[in-house]
């Protein structure tokens, strides 16, 4: 138990400094750069989003889409839309904050 606690409280001091080290580095205590990682991720997500989009197009449109499965695309396209319509507006929102940003606060 004693062995534990102590392996425990060493892994807890090493994640207490990558996290300082993390913050420092990536410049996560500036405005600029908590915007920058929404910016980045939210990109990230919009680009695998629209190629999941056009992989399920490619997937539904090479098997004729039959009577009863219409509204099943019709459905999966309209939640498609509003998930990269919400993506888009994040990503673009951040991106225009991060240019306000750089562009406001010089360092």
């Amino acid at each position: 138990m004693i062995m534990l606690n102590r392996l425990l409280r060493e892994l807890r001091i090493e994640l207490y400094w990558i996290k300082k080290v993390m913050i420092r580095r990536w410049r996560l205590d500036t405005p600029i750069g908590v915007v920058g990682i929404i910016a980045l991720l939210s990109g990230l997500g919009l680009f695998l989003l629209i190629g999941q989009g056009i992989a399920k197009v490619f997937r539904a449109a090479i098997p004729w889409v039959a009577g009863t499965s219409v509204g099943t695309i019709y459905w999966s396209s309209i939640g498609f839309a509003l998930k990269a319509s919400s993506l888009f507006l994040l990503f673009s929102a951040s991106l225009v904050v991060l240019l306000w940003l750089k562009t406001r606060y010089r360092s």
